[in-house]
């Protein structure tokens, strides 16, 4: 298949890079392709680390990748991938030329927050347009939501997720909602940990912690819902009815500033993140 990724950020080129290792036909496209080469290296070492290839065998898809600053380069696409930032009106003066031109082309938007339904309408492909909402940092995360608008055709999104259950992705259908899943369930608790930082109740380090090393471990072998029948209904219920009225309604995050890191304490979080995502997907693979 013949993949074009418009918008080759840190998240589109490790999207792309991924297809490349399935073997398909990929071009990068973005303004800065220098960068690009930049972010094509660090995929090639961070796929090599998770034992997604051979350091050969990934060094030899990454020769195969294409990389462009025109899309008007771009010659053909099956399939185009989106990861443009969240801009309603950039993506449509983006994808509204692509899908005039690649007429069959179905199109696969990143987007986190944006309805899908809107934005093939936009771009004037709306059966062809889905979202395939990836998670940071894409070749480490194994789960992508899958979301149709309201006009998206059946085939399309079943071609895009036998495509990504191929790519060795664990593809999760929901629906077109504000922010799908994954951001609502990740800004609740988000929130919520705000409001016990600006309350007193505990420091942004404890709650980190709570959340790394308490509910984390015991999330990765028990859902919310398999939580609640396993501890009974009737005890999650009371607890609900005490809790739920006193949880935070805060409609605005305030200046989360306050948390930014420097670079290199940046850097470093990341490292630990990856080398610790690499290690789960290599023990993964091997089991």
């Amino acid at each position: 298949m013949r993949v074009a990724v418009v918008g080759a950020g840190l998240m589109g080129a490790q999207i792309g890079f991924e297809y490349a290792l399935g073997g398909h036909e990929v071009v990068l496209c973005a303004r800065n392709v220098r960068a690009v080469h930049e972010r094509i290296e660090s995929a090639c070492a961070t796929a090599i680390e998770a034992g997604l290839g051979a350091p050969e065998e990934v060094a030899s898809v990454a020769a195969r990748v294409g990389l462009t600053a025109d899309l008007a380069r771009i010659e053909h696409a099956d399939l185009v991938v989106e990861s443009l930032p969240e801009d309603a009106d950039l993506k449509r003066a983006v994808l509204a030329p692509l899908a005039a031109r690649f007429a069959e082309a179905t199109f696969a938007s990143n987007t986190s927050s944006l309805s899908v339904g809107d934005l093939g309408r936009r771009i004037g492909a709306p059966d062809r347009t889905l979202g395939a909402h990836y998670f940071n940092p894409p070749l480490l995360m194994p789960f992508v939501e899958l979301i149709a608008g309201d006009e998206t055709a059946a085939e399309r999104v079943d071609e895009v997720e036998g495509l990504l259950g191929s790519l060795g992705k664990r593809p999760v259908r929901v629906a077109d909602v504000p922010g799908f899943a994954w951001n609502r369930l990740l800004f609740a608790l988000l929130r919520e940990a705000l409001w016990l930082v600006s309350n007193g109740v505990a420091t942004p380090e404890d709650v980190d912690e709570m959340i790394r090393g308490g509910m984390a471990p015991r999330l990765r072998l028990l859902g919310p819902f398999e939580t609640i029948a396993l501890a009974g209904p009737a005890t999650y219920e009371r607890i609900a009815a005490n809790l739920f009225p006193v949880l935070s309604a805060d409609d605005r995050a305030g200046d989360l500033g306050r948390f930014a890191l420097s670079e290199e304490d940046a850097a470093r979080l990341r490292a630990v993140r990856d080398r610790g995502l690499a290690d789960e997907l290599r023990g993964g693979r091997s089991s």
